[in-house]
């Protein structure tokens, strides 16, 4: 009896509540790429998007029978914010291509000061289909109209007919694919190789945020033309900052984690520590984004003499220069460089973190008409003020610093603006995401030395051959320099936090396989020429390649 009288209630609330469940199923059912496979489809709806779907609709569903004969207020702003949550969540994993596990929750609400200024740029990347589910569900809840699937069959389809054709057609037909322009190659001076550096002049690094080796290159400065860029690619292993900054200092990946995983070893052997106790370097770091976020603040204080990050540039700055949620006015840089001393006795390693060029893309000049206008252009302009930056950076090294200077300039990950289905960073290892820019500047002579290939891994060693000219020089970091002829690489890659792609780069050939769609593509180092392996000792040697750095 009591079994029949539920059922006769479960019933009556699927047939009054029809028309937000069938959303409910549908937004579910469509969720992921357009490409549909069986790996695919059961990737993007892993066991936390599947409750989390089904808490939602059941909770939708109770308010609805609890306020069923007599709507209010509360019932109508409760289930629209249920509404606006699956929306939103659902439309996190479809924007960036990730499926949704418990570490990226917490992650969120860890970091939730900073990420929410990324919502506005998280918007502006939705499809039509999203709005469209946004709005018409707002409408079912607010009206509370009910299709009934027995009279109604024709109407039922012809909404679900819409929602697929917008779902999926608009996808295919907005696709970006690969936005890597053959740009004409520049043939100005400079150099692919570097035998070593004479004496020990400043070092001056200074990493990026967010720029790609391709976004860089349409740009020209006083000093660098940096289309010069082109023809050449230098990678990082994992596009997400404080893992990147970690390798760079480090030459190690840790592909295995999300976080820095620290130990003594690390905080003995590193790039500062090295030039300090073998070469008599005096190292500062200045970052104008906060070190206290993923615990970068338990290591990076530690390897350098001194240290200042966006507080503490705040406090000293903060009145001539304006903040954002990720960094600052990168023009702050010009004043705290003055506060450094040159000395006869030690020469300087200056690690310079900058950060306008993270999303949002922050534009200090307000008559900017790039500020107001798409994400993509407000970053180009960003981008901009950042070669600003830099060339003040080199007028005042000319000017005011006796010693050789090397200005060495890359970044820490690139940035994606639609290709292959990718925003912002994070979970793509194409190029637009991996490939940054690497060049080395010496600011007396304007000599300008770019490698064909390299990586961050290799950055820690290159350095440090470089400046051992003696007889300590070992045979094997030759083929860890990127500045030697004979330099060849090898290197894994993987996205951070999520499964999702993973990639290997060695012999002239880029591998990339989609862990979705269990596909892999070859294709050379421009990415110009993909093709899917289908031989099965093919795929599987280069996965156990791959599997075998990551593990």
């Amino acid at each position: 009896m009591k079994l029949d009288k539920f059922e006769v209630m479960f019933r009556t609330l699927l047939l009054r509540n029809f028309s937000n469940i069938i959303l409910y199923v549908l937004l579910y059912v469509f969720l992921g790429t357009s490409y549909f496979s069986v790996s695919s489809w059961l990737y993007f709806h892993g066991f936390l998007i599947t409750i989390y779907s089904i808490l939602i609709l059941v909770l939708d569903s109770y308010f609805y029978q609890k306020y069923r004969l007599n709507q209010s207020y509360r019932e109508i702003f409760i289930r629209s914010v249920l509404w606006t949550f699956f929306v939103m969540v659902l439309s996190y994993v479809q924007v960036y291509q990730t499926a949704l596990d418990v570490s990226l929750v917490v992650y969120f609400f860890q970091n939730f000061s900073n990420l929410y200024s990324d919502i506005p740029n998280f918007l502006y990347q939705w499809k039509l289909w999203q709005w469209l589910s946004l709005t018409f569900g707002y409408y079912l809840v607010f009206t509370k109209s009910v299709l009934d699937p027995k009279k109604d069959w024709i109407k039922l389809t012809v909404c679900i007919l819409v929602f697929v054709f917008f779902r999926c057609g608009l996808d295919l037909s907005n696709q970006i694919t690969n936005q890597n322009s053959n740009l004409p190659i520049s043939n100005h001076r400079f150099k692919t190789n570097l035998e070593s550096i004479v004496g020990k002049p400043n070092l001056f690094f200074v990493l990026l945020e967010g720029v790609p080796r391709k976004h860089l290159s349409k740009l020209k400065s006083r000093y660098i033309d940096y289309s010069q860029l082109n023809g050449s690619h230098f990678w990082v292993p994992m596009p997400h900052t404080s893992k990147s900054l970690f390798t760079w200092m480090t030459g190690v990946s840790q592909l295995t984690n999300s976080r820095m995983s620290i130990n003594e070893s690390f905080i003995n052997s590193n790039l500062p520590k090295e030039l300090e106790l073998k070469h008599g370097y005096h190292t500062e770091m200045i970052y104008t984004q906060s070190l206290y976020f993923e615990g970068m603040e338990q290591f990076f204080p530690k390897i350098f003499n001194v240290v200042l990050d966006k507080s503490e540039l705040q406090r000293r700055y903060g009145v001539n220069h304006s903040s954002f949620s990720w960094g600052m006015n990168d023009r702050v840089v010009n004043a705290a460089i003055k506060q450094i001393s040159e000395t006869k006795r030690n020469p300087i390693f200056l690690f310079l973190g900058l950060s306008q060029t993270h999303s949002p893309y922050f534009v200090s000049k307000t008559n900017s008409k790039g500020k107001w206008n798409s994400p993509y252009e407000r970053y180009m302009e960003s981008l901009s003020e950042e070669v600003e930056v830099l060339d003040s950076l080199i007028s005042y090294l000319k000017e005011n610093f006796s010693r050789e200077t090397i200005l060495i300039l890359s970044a820490d990950h690139g940035e994606s603006f639609g290709e292959e289905g990718a925003h912002a960073h994070n979970y793509s290892l194409y190029n637009q995401e991996t490939d940054v820019p690497f060049l080395i500047y010496f600011v007396k002579s304007g000599q300008v030395y770019i490698p064909k290939l390299g990586s961050s891994i290799h950055f820690k060693d290159t350095i440090l051959n470089l400046l051992e000219t003696g007889p300590r020089v070992m045979d094997k970091t030759v083929n860890t320099n990127f500045l030697k002829p004979n330099y060849q690489i090898d290197l894994v890659l993987k996205t951070w936090n999520s499964e999702i792609q993973k990639s290997w780069i060695a012999n002239q050939k880029k591998y990339i396989y989609h862990s979705d769609k269990d596909l892999l593509l070859e294709m050379d180092y421009a990415e110009e020429k993909r093709t899917p392996i289908f031989d099965s000792k093919l795929k599987q040697k280069v996965l156990d390649h791959i599997y075998s750095e990551i593990r």
